[in-house]
């Protein structure tokens, strides 16, 4: 009895000294601690969200909140994903983020749902943790048809996805197939389940592909006490937060976030959201093909419109904008905002300068559209390494392509139904009719052989003169003439005016004078 007496006594005191010298060292006090924190002290962690549509607006914005939260040396940053996924070049990138943090610990919750590029940045993270009834998977890399459906991509493109997955599940301590298997769906994986040694019965199972586990000796398979198919092959792997707490991928479901940052007890110095900057530059860069539309038609619009107009400011604005998006978030950079302001300006040149020749018109064009193929994309020339960037840059060519060609349908709609409606000092075309003019045929023009006028631009050979204060586009018969140059119509075949320089005119230019 005295023995136990004073072995109390030694282990009272004991504890109190234990106690008192990890305040010391935490610099707080036991009686100024909760009593769930009097042993155990706070986590600090930084909240970033990763949510909606995988793509370099989001990367942007993870590349600054990343470093914001870095300078304020939390013990964790907690990623908080929400997201179907989206483009597999920004994930890649944003996985090669991640995994570049080394002194933080970093942790993922998926508060509703990890699908395809998703699942991809989720294991990019140390630990993971999932909502209840939440679900993380499902990576297959797709793409739209021409016919418009979605196919899956084939093993050129799976094949690089499955290493990623591979080497992040080996470096974050997942289940290495299973990852795999949210990539390609041929594979099947079986989880064989080791005899008990002993007292273990919790011994981790095995996995086997299923063709793997078709091969297996009846020896090798007799080590295994039962076996069960976990993904069936022509199956993409998806998990519910149980099932990824009980195949090893998370540490545990959670009610909501505050139940999981209160188990883990963490404490949230802050939580980092997007500006409204970024979101106007997401919100602008997925309505970028249509701002290329508009801008090229406008663009049209003014090369066919005598004079300066305001089709040219809309035209470089809306290119503006839809370069600026990308631009704005890292897509593009210097040299092809230089590629994009030089054809602006010669496409420029062309019309105020040199109408006529199209040299400059058609440089300008093929750089304006450079720019803006380029601006869609995070690279300039394809990475071999990522063989789903050659295809990423011919489908945005296309696209670029596409919007320019269908731009030219726009001037017509625009003449049919927009123009006819604007007031009078606001008119870009002429409100004369042929009602007047001397002709047999209703396609005949309103001008005569022998009508005199003064060109409007330079003829090199083809331009614009005006005849009887009407603006026409008229041709020479091969010579360039200086803007200003009186004329006089030698032909007129439809709507094609062919004009001459007038004699008087010609032999001033000459130096002769009477």
């Amino acid at each position: 009895m005295y023995f136990r007496r004073l072995a109390a006594i030694f282990f009272s005191i004991f504890a109190i000294c234990t106690s008192s010298a990890f305040a010391k060292a935490t610099g707080a006090s036991l009686d100024s601690l909760p009593r769930s924190q009097a042993v155990v002290a706070a986590v600090s962690v930084v909240v970033i969200p990763v949510e909606g549509e995988v793509d370099y607006g989001l990367l942007a914005f993870l590349k600054r909140a990343t470093l914001e939260a870095l300078e304020k040396k939390p013990n964790v940053i907690v990623y908080k994903v929400n997201t179907y996924g989206g483009e597999l070049h920004s994930a890649f990138e944003i996985v090669d983020l991640i995994t570049s943090v080394k002194k933080t610990q970093t942790a993922v919750y998926v508060e509703q749902k990890a699908i395809s590029a998703g699942a991809l940045i989720a294991l990019a993270c140390n630990r993971m943790a999932m909502g209840e009834g939440t679900t993380i998977g499902d990576c297959a890399p797709i793409t739209q048809s021409s016919e418009g459906g979605i196919v899956m991509l084939g093993e050129k493109i799976q094949s690089p996805l499955r290493a990623k997955f591979r080497n992040l599940a080996e470096r974050n301590g997942y289940p290495s197939l299973l990852s795999q298997a949210m990539v390609t769906a041929d594979i099947g994986v079986v989880a064989a389940y080791p005899r008990a040694t002993g007292e273990d019965t919790s011994a981790a199972p095995a996995y086997y592909t299923v063709a793997e586990w078709a091969g297996l000796s009846k020896a090798r398979k007799a080590g295994y006490r039962d076996h069960s198919v976990l993904v069936r092959q022509g199956e993409l792997l998806t998990l519910t937060d149980r099932e990824a707490h009980r195949l090893g991928f998370s540490q545990g479901s959670f009610h909501d976030f505050d139940t999981y940052l209160k188990h883990n007890n963490f404490k949230v110095l802050e939580t980092l959201g997007t500006m409204w900057s970024e979101d106007l530059a997401r919100i602008l860069g997925k309505f970028a093909p249509l701002f290329i539309l508009l801008g090229f038609g406008a663009l049209y619009l003014e090369f066919k419109t005598p004079g300066l107009s305001i089709f040219g400011a809309i035209g470089a604005l809306c290119l503006g904008i839809a370069f600026g998006s990308k631009y704005a978030v890292g897509l593009a950079n210097h040299n092809e905002l230089l590629l994009l302001l030089g054809g602006l300006a010669l496409f420029a040149i062309e019309i105020y300068l040199i109408p006529g020749t199209f040299i400059a018109g058609f440089l300008g064009l093929a750089f304006m559209l450079v720019a803006l193929t380029l601006s869609l994309q995070g690279f300039t020339v394809p990475d071999p390494g990522m063989p789903w960037e050659m295809k990423s840059l011919i489908d945005n060519f296309a696209l670029t392509l596409g919007m320019a060609a269908l731009a030219l349908f726009i001037p017509l709609l625009a003449v049919r139904f927009v123009l006819p409606y604007l007031p009078r000092k606001a008119a870009v075309v002429s409100a004369a009719t042929l009602a007047d003019a001397h002709g047999a045929g209703a396609d005949l023009l309103p001008v005569h052989v022998g009508e005199t006028g003064v060109t409007h631009t330079g003829l090199r050979p083809s331009g614009k003169a005006v005849f009887a204060g009407v603006s026409y586009e008229v041709a020479s018969r091969g010579e360039f003439v200086d803007a200003g140059s009186r004329v006089e119509i030698l032909r007129v075949q439809g709507r094609t005016i062919v004009v001459g320089k007038l004699e008087a005119d010609a032999s001033h230019d000459r130096g002769e004078s009477a």
